[in-house]
Parts: structure tokens; C-alpha cells; sequence
């Protein structure tokens, strides 16, 4: 089992409730599916942290102020939640 940056139980319930289609070209979702698995596993290969996903309309992500310690420190806190304990 390789280590996950998030709760895959999680992913699935928000993939089900979202229910997106992107079918241009016809082969769209199942391209978006592959290359997200691929982030998943090629971390792991190069020995880096798991990858962490991060949920579009869990968080104002734009407003965040990149050259802000408290904006860095508040992403920080994001990710870490998101990772195993």
C-alpha cells in the first residue's frame, strides 16, 4: 500500500457528490483520473512526501497573500491535517 497525502474515502465521497463530466474530448475524464493517479504514485518513487489534494471550494486559495507568514502558516496547517497521522 503506498502512502496517501489524503483520505481516499474522502476523495470518493466528494468525486460522487460533484459527479463532473468533461467529455471533450471523449476520453477527458478518464485522462484527469490517470494523471492523478500518476501524482499519486511518483512521489512516492522519488522519495518525496505523499501528494496532498486539496479541495477546490474547501478554501479561498487565491486570497492567500503568498509573501504572508501568516497565509504561509495557515496553508501549512491545511496540508498537515490533510496527512496520516
Amino acid at each position: 500500500m503506498i502512502p496517501l497525502g489524503f483520505s481516499p474515502a474522502r476523495w470518493q465521497k466528494l468525486c460522487g457528490e460533484i459527479d463532473a463530466r468533461d467529455d471533450q474530448p471523449i476520453d477527458r475524464d478518464e485522462r484527469r483520473a490517470w494523471y492523478d493517479t500518476l501524482r499519486d504514485l511518483v512521489p512516492v518513487v522519488y522519495g518525496f512526501e505523499p501528494t496532498v489534494r486539496l479541495y477546490a471550494a474547501e478554501a479561498p486559495w487565491c486570497s492567500l497573500e503568498a509573501s504572508s507568514a501568516a497565509a504561509q502558516e495557515h496553508f501549512r496547517a491545511l496540508i498537515n491535517n490533510r496527512l496520516p497521522q
